[in-house]
Protein backbone atom coordinates (compact mmCIF):
# COMPACT_ATOMS: atom_id res chain seq x y z
CA UNK A 1 0.00 0.00 0.00
CA UNK A 2 1.30 3.50 -0.60
CA UNK A 3 1.91 6.45 1.38
CA UNK A 4 -0.44 8.25 -0.40
CA UNK A 5 -3.17 6.06 0.11
CA UNK A 6 -2.22 5.11 3.77
CA UNK A 7 -1.83 9.20 4.73
CA UNK A 8 -5.25 9.54 3.00
CA UNK A 9 -6.61 6.96 5.21
CA UNK A 10 -4.68 8.55 8.23
CA UNK A 11 -6.17 12.19 7.48
CA UNK A 12 -9.32 11.20 6.93
CA UNK A 13 -9.32 9.08 10.83
CA UNK A 14 -7.63 12.29 11.89
CA UNK A 15 -10.30 14.62 10.34
CA UNK A 16 -13.00 12.39 11.84
CA UNK A 17 -11.63 12.87 15.52
CA UNK A 18 -11.00 16.35 16.05
CA UNK A 19 -13.81 17.73 13.58
CA UNK A 20 -14.30 20.95 11.54
CA UNK A 21 -13.00 23.74 14.02
CA UNK A 22 -9.48 22.28 14.49
CA UNK A 23 -6.50 24.45 13.88
CA UNK A 24 -4.23 23.48 11.60
CA UNK A 25 -0.83 25.05 10.31
CA UNK A 26 -2.18 26.79 7.25
CA UNK A 27 -2.69 29.86 8.12
CA UNK A 28 -5.94 31.45 8.15
CA UNK A 29 -7.24 27.58 7.45
CA UNK A 30 -9.25 25.24 10.37
CA UNK A 31 -9.99 21.00 9.46
CA UNK A 32 -12.94 22.06 7.64
CA UNK A 33 -11.07 24.68 5.15
CA UNK A 34 -8.31 21.86 4.87
CA UNK A 35 -10.69 19.17 3.66
CA UNK A 36 -12.57 21.77 0.92
CA UNK A 37 -8.78 22.35 -0.57
CA UNK A 38 -8.41 18.59 -0.73
CA UNK A 39 -11.96 17.57 -1.88
CA UNK A 40 -11.81 20.19 -4.75
CA UNK A 41 -8.40 19.86 -5.50
CA UNK A 42 -9.07 16.31 -6.38
CA UNK A 43 -12.56 16.46 -7.73
CA UNK A 44 -12.85 19.52 -9.74
CA UNK A 45 -9.23 20.05 -11.32
CA UNK A 46 -10.01 23.15 -13.45
CA UNK A 47 -11.44 25.33 -10.81
CA UNK A 48 -8.41 24.02 -8.55
CA UNK A 49 -6.02 25.73 -11.23
CA UNK A 50 -7.74 28.77 -9.75
CA UNK A 51 -4.88 28.42 -6.98
CA UNK A 52 -2.77 29.50 -9.29
CA UNK A 53 -4.38 31.14 -12.70
CA UNK A 54 -5.85 34.26 -11.05
CA UNK A 55 -8.44 33.92 -14.48
CA UNK A 56 -9.93 31.12 -12.34
CA UNK A 57 -9.77 32.33 -9.05
CA UNK A 58 -13.43 33.02 -9.06
CA UNK A 59 -14.03 29.50 -10.20
CA UNK A 60 -12.09 28.26 -7.40
CA UNK A 61 -13.93 30.09 -4.29
CA UNK A 62 -16.82 29.49 -5.72
CA UNK A 63 -16.60 25.26 -5.86
CA UNK A 64 -14.92 25.97 -2.66
CA UNK A 65 -18.11 27.71 -1.42
CA UNK A 66 -20.30 24.80 -2.59
CA UNK A 67 -17.96 22.02 -0.97
CA UNK A 68 -18.50 23.86 2.46
CA UNK A 69 -21.62 24.05 1.96
CA UNK A 70 -21.92 20.48 2.24
CA UNK A 71 -21.76 18.08 6.00
CA UNK A 72 -18.24 17.79 6.96
CA UNK A 73 -18.84 14.17 7.76
CA UNK A 74 -19.86 13.40 4.52
CA UNK A 75 -16.91 15.65 2.97
CA UNK A 76 -14.70 13.47 4.74
CA UNK A 77 -16.31 10.36 3.71
CA UNK A 78 -16.55 11.57 -0.31
CA UNK A 79 -13.11 12.33 -0.25
CA UNK A 80 -11.73 9.45 1.48
CA UNK A 81 -12.88 7.10 -1.00
CA UNK A 82 -11.38 8.86 -3.93
CA UNK A 83 -8.56 7.13 -5.26
CA UNK A 84 -7.61 8.55 -8.97
CA UNK A 85 -5.42 6.79 -11.12
CA UNK A 86 -1.66 8.12 -10.52
CA UNK A 87 -2.70 8.15 -7.00
CA UNK A 88 0.32 7.41 -5.48
CA UNK A 89 2.46 9.95 -7.50
CA UNK A 90 0.10 12.99 -7.24
CA UNK A 91 -1.17 13.31 -3.96
CA UNK A 92 1.60 11.79 -2.00
CA UNK A 93 3.42 14.55 -1.10
CA UNK A 94 0.24 16.90 -0.48
CA UNK A 95 -1.32 14.29 1.67
CA UNK A 96 1.42 13.47 4.38
CA UNK A 97 1.66 17.63 4.52
CA UNK A 98 -1.68 18.28 4.94
CA UNK A 99 -2.24 15.31 7.51
CA UNK A 100 0.89 16.96 9.58
CA UNK A 101 -0.76 20.70 9.12
CA UNK A 102 -3.80 18.72 10.72
CA UNK A 103 -1.72 17.08 13.29
CA UNK A 104 0.56 20.06 14.68
CA UNK A 105 -2.22 22.65 14.25
CA UNK A 106 -2.94 21.65 18.18
CA UNK A 107 -0.75 21.97 21.13
CA UNK A 108 -0.77 18.45 21.75
CA UNK A 109 0.98 17.22 18.53
CA UNK A 110 3.32 14.06 19.25
CA UNK A 111 5.96 12.73 16.31
CA UNK A 112 4.96 10.16 14.32
CA UNK A 113 6.90 7.06 13.61
CA UNK A 114 7.37 5.79 9.86
CA UNK A 115 8.44 2.10 8.56
CA UNK A 116 10.94 2.05 6.58
CA UNK A 117 9.24 1.76 3.02
CA UNK A 118 7.27 4.88 4.32
CA UNK A 119 10.90 6.35 4.46
CA UNK A 120 11.71 5.94 1.09
CA UNK A 121 8.69 6.70 -0.45
CA UNK A 122 9.00 10.07 1.65
CA UNK A 123 12.87 10.30 0.37
CA UNK A 124 11.78 10.07 -3.07
CA UNK A 125 9.09 12.92 -2.72
CA UNK A 126 11.83 14.53 -0.57
CA UNK A 127 14.31 14.18 -4.40
CA UNK A 128 11.46 15.25 -6.78
CA UNK A 129 10.03 18.21 -4.93
CA UNK A 130 13.46 19.88 -3.86
CA UNK A 131 14.62 20.84 -7.53
CA UNK A 132 11.10 22.35 -8.19
CA UNK A 133 10.72 24.15 -4.29
CA UNK A 134 14.53 25.28 -4.58
CA UNK A 135 14.25 26.79 -7.95
CA UNK A 136 15.05 30.15 -6.75
CA UNK A 137 17.97 29.46 -4.88
CA UNK A 138 21.50 30.29 -5.77
CA UNK A 139 23.64 27.86 -3.70
CA UNK A 140 23.70 24.45 -3.83
CA UNK A 141 21.53 22.62 -1.01
CA UNK A 142 22.66 18.85 0.13
CA UNK A 143 20.16 17.15 2.77
CA UNK A 144 21.59 14.69 5.59
CA UNK A 145 18.47 12.57 6.02
CA UNK A 146 18.70 10.93 9.72
CA UNK A 147 19.32 6.77 8.75
CA UNK A 148 20.27 7.94 5.13
CA UNK A 149 23.33 8.79 2.52
CA UNK A 150 23.58 12.22 2.13
CA UNK A 151 22.66 13.68 -1.33
CA UNK A 152 22.47 16.88 -3.30
CA UNK A 153 18.80 18.22 -3.24
CA UNK A 154 19.53 20.92 -5.60
CA UNK A 155 22.66 22.55 -7.47
CA UNK A 156 21.73 24.61 -10.50
CA UNK A 157 25.31 25.44 -10.40
CA UNK A 158 27.33 22.22 -10.51
CA UNK A 159 29.13 22.72 -7.30
CA UNK A 160 30.71 18.87 -5.81
CA UNK A 161 28.23 18.15 -2.93
CA UNK A 162 31.53 17.83 -0.92
CA UNK A 163 32.00 21.81 -1.72
CA UNK A 164 32.17 24.00 1.34
CA UNK A 165 29.43 26.71 -0.18
CA UNK A 166 26.20 24.79 0.23
CA UNK A 167 23.37 25.00 2.91
CA UNK A 168 22.91 21.56 4.48
CA UNK A 169 19.09 20.19 5.39
CA UNK A 170 19.43 18.23 8.25
CA UNK A 171 16.76 16.02 9.96
CA UNK A 172 14.39 13.13 9.35
CA UNK A 173 13.21 12.96 5.85
CA UNK A 174 9.90 13.62 6.95
CA UNK A 175 10.44 16.77 8.46
CA UNK A 176 12.90 17.43 5.32
CA UNK A 177 9.52 17.32 3.17
CA UNK A 178 7.82 19.55 5.43
CA UNK A 179 10.65 22.52 5.69
CA UNK A 180 10.70 22.22 1.62
CA UNK A 181 6.60 23.05 1.55
CA UNK A 182 7.42 26.08 3.86
CA UNK A 183 6.40 24.74 7.65
CA UNK A 184 8.09 26.76 9.90
CA UNK A 185 7.47 24.06 12.43
CA UNK A 186 9.31 21.53 10.89
CA UNK A 187 12.38 20.16 12.81
CA UNK A 188 14.81 20.83 10.17
CA UNK A 189 18.52 21.77 11.58
CA UNK A 190 20.16 24.56 8.49
CA UNK A 191 23.31 24.92 7.73
CA UNK A 192 25.28 27.26 5.89
CA UNK A 193 24.39 30.67 4.23
CA UNK A 194 20.32 30.62 4.97
CA UNK A 195 20.68 34.11 3.02
CA UNK A 196 20.69 32.18 -0.15
CA UNK A 197 17.89 30.18 0.32
CA UNK A 198 14.56 30.96 -1.37
CA UNK A 199 11.70 28.36 -1.57
CA UNK A 200 9.13 28.08 -3.95
CA UNK A 201 5.50 27.18 -4.31
CA UNK A 202 4.41 24.20 -6.02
Amino acid sequence: MSLSVTERAGLADTLRLLGPAAPTLCEGWNAHDLLVHLYVRENNRLAALGMFVPMLSARYHAACAQAKACDFAELVEKWAAGSPVGDKWINAAEHFVHHEDLLRGGSCWQPRQFSRTDELELLQLVRRSAKMLLRGTNTPVVCEPVGYPRFVAYDRRGVADKGDAVVILRGHIGEILLWLFGRKAAEVEVLGNTEELKLSSV
